[in-house]
């Protein structure tokens, strides 16, 4: 049985103004997500991947523009519709966790409190109601002695527990669509891994779906059954984890895949690290914004950029390599 699309965002572009220049932060990305599906979207710092999620929230900064696109929740166009509409499915149907807790949480107040203040912004219940509501949320993410804890504030907590915090406060409208941007960057690996687990059970028991935004290709590999690969501001490959991992089409892919660790590798096998950096989104290039980094450009990739096109019916790639497959 195939799955309900959930959330469809085609030809998306969002810009930054800035004394009188355009920063194409975001350039004409497509992309779906499935009910219950966990879709990761990787990428160096700077390829779009946050402000692509943050102009689907509606929470990009005041200098930045959705230029373009369509955004499709639940089969609705979000960007059509009246303030409050809008506003109910961002604030009650679309979560987001980010990436500091300590930044997020505004240290003179209680963990109770921040709790009960977004209970009490998507529920209309008495403020009993919302402490009570507040505990449980806290036994889900796995919050010891719940009770207690809201009381405390955040420098009391490890850095671990401020991100389940946060995840709890995510969940607090009960939404079908949750967004966690570098959830796990700040952590050592044993709290990675617990979080990522506890995102793993909140997907199975809310059925959940979860959009995973990250740099680091080992974070997707345990989680995610789909992924994008972003760069300056646009999709280069997206496809199943398998795909990715086993037979990635894309060289700027390939190239993240070789400069991670691998743990049956030769230890005297040296990382590959990507040369160069990547284009400024000030003037970005005609071609492949991957051109100037790519040992396989030729004078056409630096030229037009290549369409997005599909290589099987799980996956697809930019890249004037890749040949077109059966379409789905």
């Amino acid at each position: 049985m195939k799955n309900n699309i959930l959330l469809e965002v085609k030809d998306l572009k969002t810009s930054f103004y800035d004394k009188g220049e355009k920063i194409e932060a975001v350039r004409g990305i497509s992309f779906k997500i499935d009910d219950g599906e966990i879709l990761g979207i990787v990428g160096e710092s700077g390829s779009g991947k946050s402000v692509a999620m943050k102009s689907i929230l509606g929470i990009v900064p005041k200098n930045a523009k959705i230029e373009n696109g369509e955004i499709f929740f639940e089969g609705k166009d979000i960007l059509k519709l009246s303030g409050k509409e809008k506003q109910k499915i961002k604030g009650n149907d679309m979560s987001m966790i980010f990436q500091d807790p300590m930044t997020a949480l505004n240290p003179l107040i209680t963990i109770g409190k921040h709790l009960e203040e977004v209970i009490l912004r998507y529920n209309k219940i008495t403020k009993e109601e919302a402490r009570k509501k507040a505990v449980d949320i806290l036994n889900l993410v796995g919050i010891p002695m719940a009770e207690k804890r809201l009381n405390q504030y955040p420098h009391e907590f490890s850095g671990g527990m401020r991100q389940r915090v946060l995840i709890a406060m995510a969940l607090s409208s009960e939404p079908k669509l949750l967004i966690a941007d570098e959830p796990t960057t700040a952590l050592d690996v044993t709290i990675q891994s617990q979080i990522l687990n506890l995102l793993k059970e909140l997907k199975e028991k809310k059925n959940m779906s979860i959009v995973l935004i990250t740099h680091d290709l080992g974070v997707v590999a345990s989680l995610c059954s789909r992924i994008i690969v972003m760069y300056a501001g646009m999709v280069m490959e997206e496809g199943l984890a398998e795909d990715i991992f086993y037979k990635p089409a894309h060289p700027y892919t390939k190239a993240l895949l070789n400069s991670i660790p691998k743990v049956d590798e030769d230890e005297k096998k040296r990382l590959e690290p990507i040369k160069g950096t990547a284009p400024s989104l000030l003037n970005p290039p005609k071609g492949c914004p991957f051109a100037e980094r790519c040992s396989f450009a030729t004078d056409k990739c630096f030229r037009e950029i290549p369409e997005y096109k599909s290589i099987s019916k799980t996956q697809k790639a930019r890249c004037f390599l890749v040949e077109e497959g059966e379409k789905s």
